[in-house]
């Protein structure tokens, strides 16, 4: 049974940056992001977040930065509030959601629990974009069966590829173009950007196939307000769906 005087720090540690959020009473009170280097170069930083708050019941995270990022982590959370964060993995099935994986805990975890926070939001089939440092695409039918996903570039990722692997051309800039563009950093920027709606499109109508209707297409990352306005079809905007994930597993009691 969920005591209502529990509290959950609820952290999203990504390849670049960290989001986090204090829920309670089922509501998550999301806190503002900061680079995922100052675990190590900058730990005190975390004081200002995190320090003046009350101690929390739990610390549950899903982390894809690697082990010196958790250690960073674990110190930091032993040394102020004498608790162990739980590092949540990839499971075959758990939470209402079945791992399409044939080695599930090689489905990284914050697709795995972004999938958990979209079952639970959002019955009937789902499919969901995120755009971050890679750019991910999940499948859910409406019995939380995952039916698979693809993994991408993100655009800045790509707008480097282009640039480390080319001869003269520029970085991308700001100069989007919905229509074919009439200079090179235009064109670099308005390809890389429709490259991934088209990714999102593309995966949301096989979803849909494979469904037998229209999943709902949620949309989450830091690149995600960038994407969403060249989507042809209908979308929700998720930014908080791995701490809603999180908030989920926290509440479960397992």
């Amino acid at each position: 049974m969920i005591d209502p005087s529990d509290s959950y720090l609820l952290i999203d540690i990504g390849n670049s940056r960290t989001k986090w959020g204090v829920a309670k009473n089922g509501r998550i009170d999301p806190g503002e992001p900061f680079a995922t280097q100052c675990f190590e170069n900058n730990p005190e930083i975390l004081v200002n977040y995190w320090r003046n708050r009350l101690p929390p019941t739990q610390v549950v995270v899903a982390n894809v930065a690697g082990p010196e990022i958790a250690a960073c982590l674990v110190g930091w959370s032993q040394r102020y509030w004498n608790l162990a964060p739980r590092f949540v993995s990839s499971e075959a099935e758990g939470f209402g959601v079945r791992n399409a994986y044939f080695e599930p805990g090689k489905l990284g975890v914050d697709r795995w629990v972004a999938l958990i926070g979209a079952h639970h939001a959002c019955p009937g089939p789902v499919c969901v974009a995120d755009f971050g440092t890679a750019i991910t695409v999940d499948a859910l039918n409406s019995e939380g069966v995952h039916l698979g996903g693809v993994i991408a570039p993100g655009l800045r990722l790509m707008h480097r590829s282009l640039v480390s692997g080319t001869h003269d051309l520029p970085l991308a800039g700001e100069a989007f173009q919905e229509s074919l563009a009439c200079e090179t950093a235009a064109a670099i920027a308005s390809g890389t950007r429709q490259a991934a709606a088209g990714l999102a499109e593309r995966c949301y109508r096989e979803t849909a196939a494979k469904s037998g209707c229209e999943p709902r297409l949620l949309l989450t990352g830091g690149d995600a307000p960038t994407i969403a306005p060249l989507l042809e079809m209908p979308f929700e905007s998720r930014p908080e769906l791995v701490l809603e994930g999180l908030l989920v597993i926290a509440e479960s009691g397992r």
